[in-house]
């Protein structure tokens, strides 16, 4: 793929996640910056235009007669037609629209999917090298692309392993991981939080170490819900568990997805992330942003006050209230922790106060106890 349509779509990606470009009062139809291409409906319009010749390098007059970053694939042509020649080069002929932003479109890929249009090879998006048929690789532009990652490069947190035939994309870091099976080399018990295999010992076990609103469901923290309308960022609402986990619109690769502006991240599309940026509450998971699984803890040293407050107890790296007689009556009037509970961890039986809806038995991942059926929420089964 040439340089050209690398800076159409980066612009594209660029524009969708970052915002609009603000236009100066005296920036004309020539000085306009490429780099700063807008895309979406909330966006302010470029300039007005009806031939590519008066927007800048490397853009386009669309068929909405405004400068584009890109080529005529993705943006028409405000008068004639968009045709890609022998050379993969995009053009506007016919009309009075000029040559237009030429640039050849994406690589062909395993399943086309919903791909440029304008009579080219279809763009096939991605987001981590698992996207990309074999003999492809996903390039630092987001698409799939002929060839191994030492001509292509690599996208967004991965680097080219040219010690192996062919050079392959590699995870920056050896921990990473879009989904469990990622983790199942790691060890018992590990699972993927936030991006990263994640020992038990560092995962949640109650919802009091999630941001509020959120639950503790397999390890991890999960938005809690009660219908589709309190989930965002791709993922709906699993009633059953009360959690948002289930897909909002289900994928195996990113070009399911449809588009540019998501990704696939354990079978689920997501908003794509503007390299390692995502927005406050989410995270950077495979070019991807989901909201933050990672448990907060307060203290180390299991069974003592350790970090916590005269009268509580360090439990699964948490501070909870001391119940144990002679102060029973400890729990009586606190809004939420009201029942004095029987705890069991690895250093033995405590109670503390908590409620009904958290530090449950019935699973700890710590412990090695899982749900036969359904999953840990809180240390309930559900």
């Amino acid at each position: 793929m040439n340089r050209l349509l690398q800076f159409g779509l980066l612009g594209i990606v660029a524009g969708a996640l970052a915002g609009c470009p603000v236009w100066d009062d005296d920036h004309d139809h020539d000085g306009w910056d490429d780099g700063s291409g807008c895309f979406g409906e909330e966006c302010d319009p470029g300039p007005e235009c009806t031939s590519s010749e008066q927007c800048g390098v490397n853009a386009t007059c669309g068929e909405d007669e405004e400068c584009h970053p890109g080529d005529c694939t993705f943006w028409g042509c405000a008068s004639g037609e968009c045709v890609v020649g022998e050379d993969g080069t995009a053009t506007c002929t016919g009309g009075s629209s000029g040559s237009g932003g030429s640039g050849a479109t994406g690589g062909s890929g395993a399943t086309g999917g919903s791909g440029a249009t304008g009579g080219g090879p279809d763009v096939v998006y991605c987001g981590n090298p698992d996207d990309c048929a074999s003999g492809e690789t996903c390039g630092p532009d987001g698409t799939c692309e002929p060839g191994s990652c030492d001509t292509v490069g690599c996208i967004y947190g991965y680097a080219c392993d040219g010690t192996a035939t062919p050079a392959v994309c590699k995870p920056n870091n050896p921990a990473a991981c879009g989904s469990d099976g990622d983790c199942a080399e790691a060890g018992a018990g590990y699972a993927c939080v936030s991006g990263l295999c994640t020992a038990p010992d560092d995962q949640c076990f109650d919802q009091g170490q999630c941001a509020a609103g959120s639950k503790c469901a397999g390890g991890k923290c999960v938005p809690g819900c009660d219908a589709d309308a309190e989930c965002d960022g791709g993922f709906s609402c699993n009633e059953a568990q009360g959690v948002c986990s289930d897909p909002g619109q289900p994928c195996t690769i990113t070009n399911d997805c449809g588009g540019p502006v998501t990704v696939c991240v354990d079978g689920t599309c997501v908003p794509r992330s503007d390299g390692a940026t995502c927005p406050a509450g989410t995270v950077w998971v495979e070019n991807g942003c989901i909201p933050d699984q990672s448990a907060t803890f307060t203290c180390v040293v299991d069974g003592q006050q350790d970090a916590c407050n005269l009268g509580s107890i360090c439990l699964h790296h948490s501070c909870y209230i001391d119940c144990t007689p002679p102060n029973d009556t400890a729990c009586t009037n606190l809004p939420n922790l009201n029942v004095c509970k029987s705890v069991t961890t690895s250093s033995g039986a405590h109670q503390v106060c908590g409620s009904n809806e958290n530090l449950g038995n019935q699973c700890d991942p710590q412990a090695g106890q899982a749900c036969s059926v359904g999953i840990c929420i809180d240390g309930f089964c559900k």
